[in-house]
């Protein structure tokens, strides 16, 4: 049973916070005792209701109604401005080979295709000068003149009249470091394919106007390809290309490869045989699985979705469906089938550029 002045203390204060003793000696038993107080405790709050209090982002709030799930911003679908190369040098043929008595000397050889005439010129250890109409310089060596091609697929270079001496690398003259790597815009190795646009071809110019590493011209259509040296454990000799680079108009663009347009997404040879099951599933969306790839992924540059599907996709998520990586943008190709033979041009030999893509934009 509590004392009679506990309880009336406790009347006296019912619904009131308790006394605020501060800094005042505290009485036990009747005695003071060396000026020991309690610690210091601030006033009680007010009494509730309280309103509710948001949570941090991502913690449960109680009481509160929920939130929508944040909006994915909608993909942009872009069309392709087709751009035909004229031109087209194959990556994989381009090679190095030693010069019958003289170890020293290696002559450079590759295949490409021309869908009209042309002339080839070859540069070693070249300086390119971009804000000069991409002009080419040499220091070393001079570069010899060029040779004319007419239109053709899979031409080799050099030609068999050809002697040869226009096509040579001299070992002897550089050092292995000048060969093996780029170093700003001076370049080891550097092949141009030049041909003239059918606007140039109406006012009369030729291939004859065309200098060796000149400047380009509006009426010029090129295709630049850089490389460096790379030595085998046999001790041949490969171009390795490091880009390439195509004149239109004034405009420099540097091509980009788009993964899943010449082989599947699972890395299929383009060179599998035609008609066969597995190489018709492998160009086909991987999403329905019915159409045919036709959107490029940007900037991972994956065709790998048809159109119908890449419009369903960028409404529901904002990934890669091969790599996983964001989507910056989509790009719709309209690729044009040519027929077996022709000499118009080649798929590889074709580009599709945007001036919204990242990937493919003007230098």
């Amino acid at each position: 049973m509590q004392p009679k002045g506990d309880c009336s203390l406790l009347e006296k204060h019912k619904g009131q916070a308790p006394p605020y003793y501060g800094q005042e000696q505290y009485a036990n038993n009747g005695q003071y005792f060396g000026g020991w107080a309690p610690p210091f405790r601030p006033p009680y709050a007010p009494g509730g209701p309280f309103p509710p209090q948001p949570a941090p982002p991502g913690q449960y709030q109680p009481n509160m109604p929920p939130q929508p799930p944040p909006v994915q911003p909608e993909q942009q679908l872009t069309q392709t401005a087709t751009i035909r190369n004229a031109v087209n040098l194959k990556k994989h043929t381009l090679k190095l080979i030693p010069v019958p008595g003289d170890p020293t000397k290696l002559a450079i050889q590759f295949m490409f295709d021309a869908s009209s005439p042309c002339c080839v010129s070859t540069y070693v250890v070249v300086t390119e000068a971009q804000a000069d109409g991409c002009r080419l310089s040499m220091t070393k060596q001079t570069p010899a003149a060029c040779i004319r091609y007419d239109k053709g697929l899979h031409l080799k270079f050099p030609p068999p009249s050809a002697d040869g001496s226009h096509a040579v690398l001299d070992l002897s003259l550089y050092d292995w470091s000048e060969l093996s790597k780029a170093n700003g815009d001076t370049y080891p190795l550097v092949v141009r394919l030049e041909t003239i646009t059918e606007k140039g071809l109406a006012e009369g110019h030729t291939l004859q106007e065309l200098q060796p590493g000149g400047e380009q011209k509006l009426w010029v259509q090129s295709q630049t390809t850089f490389a460096t040296l790379v030595k085998d454990e046999d001790g041949s000799y490969v171009g390795r290309v490091l880009k390439q680079k195509i004149w239109v108009e004034g405009v420099s663009y540097e091509l980009q490869e788009i993964y899943g347009m010449g082989e599947g997404a699972s890395g299929a040879s383009k060179h599998a045989e035609p008609g066969r099951e597995d190489d018709l599933e492998e160009r086909l969306c991987v999403i329905c699985l019915v159409n045919n790839r036709d959107t490029t992924v940007l900037p991972c540059r994956h065709m790998c979705m048809c159109r119908d599907c890449a419009q369903e996709l960028r409404k529901q998520t904002s990934k890669c469906p091969i790599c996983r990586n964001q989507v910056e943008s989509l790009l719709h190709i309209k690729v044009n089938k040519v027929d077996k033979g022709s000499s118009k041009g080649s798929p590889s030999a074709a580009a599709a550029a945007s001036a919204q893509s990242p990937e493919v934009a003007a230098a």
